[in-house]
């Protein structure tokens, strides 16, 4: 578990609970179960907090220790400091004594046991002073340590090296016994519906550009599709450009060249049957199927450049009606079937059981499109809800596989891509609806997909 996956599942907390105090109580409560059941005898306890969350976590246990052990509360950066809203409370609820940084030393000295609450995960190069010299003092105390939730400073060299750590609901990334002592994993009332389901807090996945970077750099997506149904391609490209990627190129026949960019003048055209294998090698992801049609014909050149292509493969609509499970072996794949094409692609009925049966064997992620979309890569599986009736119309599916596409473009994990994608979709509708009841349309979704990224809602 690394620092984006915290603040992910603290983000969707939020947004569905309204306030993560009550996650901040019950990391509280297991460090005082903690020391309660390690420590029996009435001893001295320091608690050093730095500025955010971590310290108010550890802040909310010193209410809960005060009245069997004697503990002094140390606010490195003073009462002005703290800087969260749930660390504010805590702080406020809290009824013993605190103390300024001047008083370090000697309360160290008076210590038997102290609490690391200066830093949480998420702490980028090496502490500055006087958090440097803190964590320095900490170490060469020779006291029992306890870090809450990672050392302090970690993962940095200048660290806490605690006899305990207490992380909450998983073990960070890069954490062991050597850095963080013994490691005590404490469920913290994290529910399932928030750790097993997309939320706003998936789009902190979805990095702005580099100040630096030039065209290209920010995701280029071919596709493969609008030879029968030209409309479907352009939805789907028009969903992957709306995700801020520099280029989308659509694969065609060469008489839907005028009407497809007559659609939309950003999407660059290009002749199937002149197709360029370097050419769309160089993309960062592919998209086979949008309004593709069931011709055979092209079949064995499709098969020829997924042979050929390295990198991110999606495939939807016709092309799981055209392809067969074995002609994406080995390759990195994720499909976005509805039940039926699901059905057609790997021959068993669409069920979740299924689907993640499918998705081990093929070594793919599949995102099976529903009320409830179910995104599994055969070990893991995710869900998405939300949305309304009115996505049955047509194209809702060519704009989520071109919004996947597009994530997938700019480097995003593939797994995160199809909940990501799936989010945003549904999000889509939800704000359309609010707009315009059931009478939107297809260009209502495309219109919003800035307004959901730039505001990560």
């Amino acid at each position: 578990m690394d620092y984006l996956e915290v603040k992910r599942d603290d983000i969707n907390y939020s947004y569905k609970y309204k306030d993560t105090y009550n996650l901040m109580k019950n990391a509280g409560n297991s460090i005082y179960k903690f020391i309660k059941n390690k420590f029996n005898a009435k001893i001295n306890i320091l608690i050093i907090c730095g500025s955010g969350n971590n310290g108010g976590d550890a802040i909310y246990a010193g209410s809960l220790l005060n009245s069997e052990y004697n503990v002094k509360l140390l606010l490195i950066n003073g009462i002005t400091g703290i800087k969260t809203y749930q660390a504010k409370r805590a702080l406020n609820e809290y009824n013993g004594e605190y103390y300024s940084l001047d008083s370090i030393d000697d309360l160290i000295n008076k210590a038997d046991v102290i609490i690391d609450a200066i830093f949480g995960i998420g702490i980028k190069g090496d502490p500055k002073e006087p958090y440097k010299e803190i964590i320095h003092k900490i170490n060469k105390s020779n006291k029992q340590i306890i870090s809450v939730d990672v050392p302090s400073g970690f993962p940095s060299k200048t660290s806490v090296k605690p006899d305990y750590t207490i992380t909450f609901t998983d073990i960070k990334t890069g954490m062991n016994n050597n850095n963080s002592g013994e490691i005590i994993i404490s469920d913290i009332g994290i529910p399932d519906d928030i750790l097993n389901y997309s939320g706003p807090g998936d789009l902190i996945y979805i990095k702005d550009p580099d100040i630096n970077s030039h065209k290209g750099m920010n995701g280029v997506l071919n596709i493969i599709g609008g030879f029968t149904y030209y409309g479907s391609s352009v939805i789907s490209a028009s969903g992957a450009y709306n995700t801020g990627i520099d280029l989308v190129k659509i694969y065609t026949k060469k008489y839907n060249y005028d009407v497809i960019s007559s659609y939309n003048y950003n999407i660059i055209v290009r002749d199937i049957d002149n197709v360029d294998l370097n050419e769309i090698n160089k993309s960062d992801s592919l998209l086979i199927g949008p309004g593709l049609g069931l011709n055979d014909d092209y079949k064995l050149l499709i098969k020829n450049i997924i042979n050929n292509y390295n990198n991110n493969i999606i495939l939807d609509a016709d092309a799981l009606k055209l392809l067969k499970p074995d002609d994406i072996k080995g390759k990195k794949v994720l499909i976005t079937p509805h039940k039926m094409e699901f059905k057609i692609f790997a021959g068993m009925e669409a069920s979740e059981e299924n689907a993640i049966k499918f998705s081990k064997e093929y070594n793919i992620i599949t995102v099976l499109k529903g009320v409830k979309d179910i995104i599994t890569d055969g070990n893991r599986t995710m869900y998405s809800t939300g949305g309304n009736p009115r996505m049955t119309m047509g194209g809702t599916g060519d704009l989520l596989s071109g919004i996947i596409s597009g994530l997938s473009s700019k480097k995003i994990d593939l797994f995160k891509c199809g909940l990501i994608g799936t989010y945003i979709n549904k999000k889509l509708g939800e704000l359309a609806f609010n707009d315009k009841g059931y009478y939107y349309n297809i260009n209502d979704m495309l219109l919003n997909i800035p307004k959901i990224l730039n505001n990560k809602i």
